[in-house]
């Protein structure tokens, strides 16, 4: 509002009557006297000889800088009868404008912080209590961030380039990125299209209303509206009706196709918006709205609904057809007639007008020979001890001998097993995470797992660094792996169908999550019962292989397929060697010892 306020003076109502200056209505008629006045002739009506003489005195003046305006007034009220509150507000308005508008030749970023600075916002979202305050301070951060983003595109840029790119931005695309509210106590507002792909455990549908959702208004075709791009120039017309000649019929029939392919985008859509809950799915639509004539019943989705759940069983909690011919709207009952100016008496200043009155009173009255100035100092007192404990633990924190670091989201098997034998080293990299050199024997063993997946047809679209072989660095070159390719096909597991090739699994292990995937898994019998035998395919040369993993493999697996540990098989491939090694269950940590180890 400030920014435009700055270039221009559309925004100045609202300024004047927003809840810092609270001008009221008188003095606002006055004020829009003084810009009348201001303006001269050119604002007021005038009888013209000819239309020659019109057309001149519409375009005379006709630039924005050269038209008074409120603004105007605002720096010029003149000696109208002002309330001494309202000519005290605009004084001191005129002259926090002028110093802006001074400051305009500055950097972009510098001029949006000194507004900041000048308005008191910061200040304010600081101090305020209101739960939402902490979401506008994320905003008020964002919108500083984008500004910069912005000066940072192509050097210096001027206000006007940035407020026409937040006019554009705010008209043609998605607008600014806002804060996002933490998953704690909160409710998301959004569109169907941006909640494809998202679910929670409620979600609120509403207005499913006839003509509204499914809507009755199809999409502007390239036919009839020249700026929409011709079907055939789209790079989704094969899934497009196509206009198959040029005759009124073949127009006719076109239209009735895009009216049919509009419905069904729209019941995709309605497949989106009734997917997204994982337990409760509350649908709803309403009748009337402002300035409507008619009411409106509920859309064909909400009685397919309707339908449904009778089908189970259950009813809505309320159902309100369309309203009859003739009903009257309750807004038009109520009327439409809103007060105005605004009030900004929110409960929070309220409690702020409040605290002044008890200050007020405090230095009016001081109870046992206490000064308000003493008050004050004690309070300044309190602040500075509050400020040598912060700075205190910071020193002390920064001349520690020890750091405590805390585990990552989320731990591959490999990992679990560095922090139960090297804890330290384990914790430096994650202080300070070091690139590792490229290794393209580990990248051959990648190969490996990725030909294992296409041989059994269950290849899943992973990324080959995804994949546990990245850890294998026994393959040398290509002739190496065609040798090893050779040894797999010659082995036992060559011609044996896998129950699951790269499973994923992520096991919470003593509230630490630990992910990652199984070469392979196979039906078999475990002790007379039906179980499973866990496979790890290794490639390098030497059988060291830690039996660690195939534990947590273990455990993960059996919680998978719903089964005991017990009657899950685990075992290493070597592959070189077409050996299988399973060890002794003995050698094998439990769900309970593998939550002893990573809670250290």
């Amino acid at each position: 509002m400030m920014m435009r306020v700055v270039t221009d003076n559309a925004a100045m109502l609202t300024l004047l009557n927003g809840p810092r200056w609270a001008i009221g209505v008188r003095d606002l008629a006055l004020l829009g006297r003084r810009a009348r006045d201001l303006a001269g002739p050119r604002g007021r009506s005038r009888a013209f000889p000819d239309v020659r003489s019109e057309l001149a005195a519409a375009v005379e003046g006709s630039d924005p800088t050269e038209i008074a305006s409120l603004g105007d007034a605002v720096d010029q009220p003149g000696d109208l009868a002002y309330s001494p509150e309202a000519r005290e507000r605009i004084a001191l308005l005129s002259a926090e404008l002028r110093r802006l508008r001074s400051a305009i030749g500055e950097p972009i970023l510098e001029l949006v912080r000194r507004i900041v600075d000048t308005t008191g916002i910061d200040v304010e979202l600081a101090s305020s209590v209101s739960p939402a305050a902490s979401a506008r301070r994320d905003n008020l951060d964002l919108f500083v961030q984008a500004v910069a983003e912005f000066q940072a595109i192509d050097g210096p840029v001027t206000l006007t380039a940035l407020m026409a790119w937040l006019e554009a931005e705010d008209e043609f695309g998605q607008g600014l990125d806002v804060a996002t509210p933490s998953e704690a106590d909160s409710v998301k507002l959004l569109t169907v299209h941006r909640a494809k792909g998202l679910e929670w455990d409620a979600v609120f549908l509403v207005g499913v209303t006839d003509t509204k959702f499914p809507t009755n208004r199809g999409r502007s075709r390239w036919t009839t509206v020249p700026s929409v791009m011709p079907v055939e120039l789209r790079g989704d017309a094969h899934d497009l009706p196509q206009l198959g000649g040029h005759r009124s019929e073949d127009l006719r029939a076109y239209a009735a196709a895009a009216k049919e392919h509009d419905a069904t985008e729209e019941l995709r859509l309605g497949y989106v918006a009734w997917t997204r809950a994982r337990h409760l799915l509350s649908v709803s639509s309403w009748q009337w709205k402002p300035g409507s004539k008619a009411g409106l019943g509920p859309s064909s989705y909400l009685v397919r609904t309707r339908e449904a759940m009778e089908a189970w069983g259950a009813k809505p909690d309320a159902w309100a057809d369309k309203p009859a011919k003739g009903s009257t709207s309750p807004y038009t009952a109520a009327g439409a007639e809103r007060p105005f100016p605004m009030s900004h008496h929110t409960a929070e200043v309220e409690r702020r007008w409040r605290a002044a009155e008890l200050v007020a009173e405090a230095v009016a009255n001081p109870a046992d020979d206490e000064t308000i100035e003493d008050m004050l100092v004690l309070e300044e007192v309190a602040a500075w001890d509050a400020t040598i404990e912060r700075l205190l633990a910071e020193a002390s924190a920064e001349t520690r001998q020890t750091v405590d670091i805390s585990l990552p989201p989320s731990l591959s098997a490999t990992s679990l097993a560095r922090m139960r034998d090297d804890p330290e080293g384990f914790a430096r990299d994650l202080a300070r995470p070091m690139p590792r050199q490229p290794s393209p024997a580990a990248r051959f063993g990648t190969r490996f797992h990725a030909w294992v997946e296409s041989r059994f047809g269950q290849q899943q679209m992973i990324d080959p660094d995804e994949l546990p072989g990245r850890g294998d660095v026994g393959i040398d070159d290509e002739d190496d792996l065609r040798e090893l390719i050779k040894r797999f096909e010659e082995g036992p597991f060559a011609d044996r169908t896998p129950y699951a090739v790269e499973p994923a699994f992520a096991l919470v292990l003593a509230g630490q999550v630990v992910r990652g995937r199984i070469d392979a898994v196979y039906e078999e019998q475990v002790d007379g019962r039906d179980g499973f035998l866990v496979v790890d395919w290794k490639t390098n040369q030497r059988q060291t292989a830690d039996a660690l993993q195939l534990a947590i493999y273990r455990v993960a697996w059996g919680e998978l397929a719903g089964v005991a540990p017990e009657r899950v098989r685990v075992a290493f491939h070597y592959v070189r060697s077409g050996e299988t090694v399973t060890p002794d269950d003995a050698d094998l940590p439990d769900r309970a010892a593998l939550e002893r180890i990573v809670g250290g």
